[in-house]
Formats: C-alpha cells, structure tokens, sequence
C-alpha cells in the first residue's frame, strides 16, 4: 500500500456525515467512490474503490477536522461458494443478492457463475469476488452467517 494523496476535512463535519464528505472529496479529487462508512479494522471512515481507498481520521480537538488520505493496494480475488435455493434455476437467496449489490456500492467486484454444482450434496454456485482484503472478508462473514 501507498499514500498517493492527503487532504483534510472540515471540522464542522460530524461523524454521521464523514462517510458522505469523503465520497465528495474523492470525486473532487479524482479519485470517485460510491459509498464510505466507517469501519473499525481500518480505524477510520472508509470508501473503496478498485485499487484505492480514502480513509478519514479524527484530527485532535485542536486543531479539529479530518485527515484524509488516499492509498493503493493490489486487488485480492476469491471464490466465495454461494447456496443455491432452486436446483432447478440456480437461483441464490434474494437477501444475499441484495447483499451483493450493496458491496459492489462499496467497493467489491463480483461476478456470479453461470453454472450451478452440486458438492456433497448440497448445490452452491460460485462467486468470484475481488476488491480489498478487508472488506472481502467482511462479506465473507456475512455469507458464512447466512449458512
């Protein structure tokens, strides 16, 4: 990982609108996200992107505000097996396909196999995930907690 940028952000800015100001100064920037939240394995407020990320951290109440700064990283990629609900159709769990797509908002790729298997006896579908490590993992959590 690599700092490519640092700015700050006002500190008017509350912590319920950090998320919102980071996805504006990464637009302004050159650096467009979707979506930032705050998220505790990285300590700060964060928005991902393909290959970066802008995370925002409190200043100390003098001189207050937000630091922000940019970095890259190197893509992870993982299969992440899914259940499948109709053997017929391959069809998934509709809460987990709306899951999807809220973490594509976030900042993973995600591509669904077309083909469906069976594995011991019970039918998955694989999902080919890549983004950052730290977010991969969480929503590999999740998965695993809908199982």
């Amino acid at each position: 990982m690599a700092v490519v940028k640092k700015g700050t952000l006002s500190s008017i800015i509350h912590n319920n609108e950090v998320g919102e100001e980071i996805v504006k100064w990464g637009n302004a920037n050159g650096y467009p996200l979707k979506k930032a939240k705050l998220n505790n394995a990285l300590n700060g407020y964060v928005g991902f992107a393909e290959n970066y990320f802008i995370k925002a951290t409190r200043q100390p109440p003098i001189p207050g505000g937000w630091d922000v700064v940019v970095e890259t990283f190197e893509p992870e990629t993982r299969i992440i097996p899914l259940n499948v609900v109709k053997k017929e159709t391959g069809e998934i769990n509709r809460f987990i396909v709306k899951m999807i797509k809220e973490y594509e908002v976030e900042g993973l790729k995600m591509e669904l196999a077309d083909k469906w298997y069976d594995s011991y006896g019970t039918t998955l579908r694989d999902l080919k995930v890549t983004g950052h490590k730290v977010l991969i993992n969480t929503f590999e959590d999740f998965i695993e907690n809908m199982r």
